[in-house]
């Protein structure tokens, strides 16, 4: 690196006699820059973020957690309902509830005929068995296998980490703040 040795420089604000432009900013461009500086450098500006920002923010969300669906999909081999009805059947296990295929196709808003084709299609998978129900015999409950759980977890558990992580960073007031704000957003569109 060269050491300016020749004192203080004035700094161009104009042409020079062959008319070239200065490149200095103005103070105008300089004050628009520090306004929509990031803080990459120093952190956080402390700046609030605007109602649109946020939404905004929310939108961002909702993209990259259907981009890590579609990934999931993919890895997995299955499409978006069975994906859906698979999480239903692994959270009804978890829980101790019996799901049946009647009550699947009423979480997926799908017909009796097209649950019955998409529990088939899980079974081949080897995602789901139907198990007989003891009190009814006229009726079958549907439950995750071994692997499926094993799969599912083995797919998901690094993002639910990071994600469980992240909230847990929170303090009681911006989680109290964050409940709010989503419970208001799920109210507006029910």
């Amino acid at each position: 690196m060269v050491k300016n040795t020749a004192g203080p420089q004035k700094q161009d604000t104009g042409s020079d006699a062959r008319g070239s432009v200065s490149t200095a900013p103005s103070s105008a461009e300089s004050s628009s820059f520090a306004a929509q500086s990031s803080g990459y450098w120093y952190g956080g500006s402390g700046h609030t973020p605007s109602s649109v920002e946020l939404l905004n923010l929310l939108r961002r969300y909702r993209e990259s957690e259907r981009r890590m669906r579609s990934r999931t999909r993919d890895s997995m081999g299955m499409g978006e309902t069975d994906l859906l009805a698979l999480r239903y059947v692994l959270r009804a296990h978890a829980t101790g509830a019996l799901l049946r295929q009647r009550d699947l196709a009423r979480e997926l808003d799908i017909s009796a005929a097209s649950v019955s084709v998409l529990v088939d299609r899980l079974i081949g998978y080897g995602h789901v068995r139907r198990v007989p129900i003891p009190s009814d015999r006229r009726s079958v409950a549907i439950e995750p296998t071994v692997s499926a759980d094993h799969e599912v977890r083995q797919t998901l558990s690094q993002m639910h980490r990071q994600m469980l992580e992240t909230v847990e960073n929170l303090t009681e007031g911006e989680r109290e703040a964050v409940a709010k704000f989503l419970n208001g957003l799920i109210h507006s569109v029910e």
